[in-house]
């Protein structure tokens, strides 16, 4: 999301060198201890401007990890100052790592809806919010059922908020509401005209998620 405006503004070296940064924090994300549970129950891939995670199997482990995981790493994009969207979705996918062959349904579904998305977050499928429901939602933090603005109209969509709250033993993570709005303000930098919508939507979901969590 507006990864070529930032190609065509910015330096060649800082692309590079943002690019290794959010890089290494997302592999750190892979290996934080999320209160107690396993490790290794996602794996992270990078393609082009695309960061894709997937979960081990569909347990409710993994399923708490993959979240804890999303949004902790979109707190990081906006730390960055990095433009994002995405989607969870679910169902089967090969992950051939030593061929680098990536495929399943889900990536076609996340990134089809991701299209439609009109702010700057992560939306829930419909085919992973059946699983959200099915393992007891109220029990997985960083999920806000939200009026989404999409690019044709709007509806009611499970979101992922980004995580400002929890610590994972970086200060960066005890960020305040205060400090993510300042964050994703900032992005106003970069952008002009229609583009700049995306930041009128996204600080207006942020400040609804804070306040229905007194975060």
């Amino acid at each position: 999301m507006g990864f070529k405006d930032m190609v065509a503004r910015m330096s060649h070296i800082e692309v590079y060198e943002m690019m290794k940064r959010i890089d290494q924090r997302k592999k750190l994300f892979e290996n934080v201890d999320w209160l107690s549970l396993e490790t290794k129950l996602i794996r992270t891939t990078t393609y082009s401007n695309s960061i894709i995670l997937y979960s081990k199997d569909n347990s409710k482990k993994s399923l708490d990890y993959l979240i804890r995981t999303t949004s902790g790493l979109t707190n990081e994009l906006f730390i960055q100052g990095v433009p994002h969207k995405g989607t969870l979705a679910f169902g089967i996918m090969t992950l051939d790592m030593e061929n680098s062959i990536f495929f399943g349904q889900p990536l076609i579904d996340a990134y089809l809806l991701q299209e439609e998305i009109y702010f700057y977050g992560v939306l829930v499928h419909a085919t992973a919010e059946q699983q959200l429901l099915d393992k007891k939602l109220d029990d997985i933090p960083f999920i806000k059922n939200y009026l989404c603005n999409l690019k044709v109209g709007s509806a009611k969509h499970l979101t992922i908020y980004p995580m400002h709250s929890t610590s994972i033993g970086d200060p960066k993570y005890n960020l305040k509401y205060e400090e993510l709005r300042d964050s994703i303000n900032k992005l106003r930098w970069k952008t002009s005209g229609n583009l700049r919508k995306y930041i009128d939507n996204t600080e207006l979901y942020i400040g609804t998620v804070s306040k229905a969590n007194k975060i």
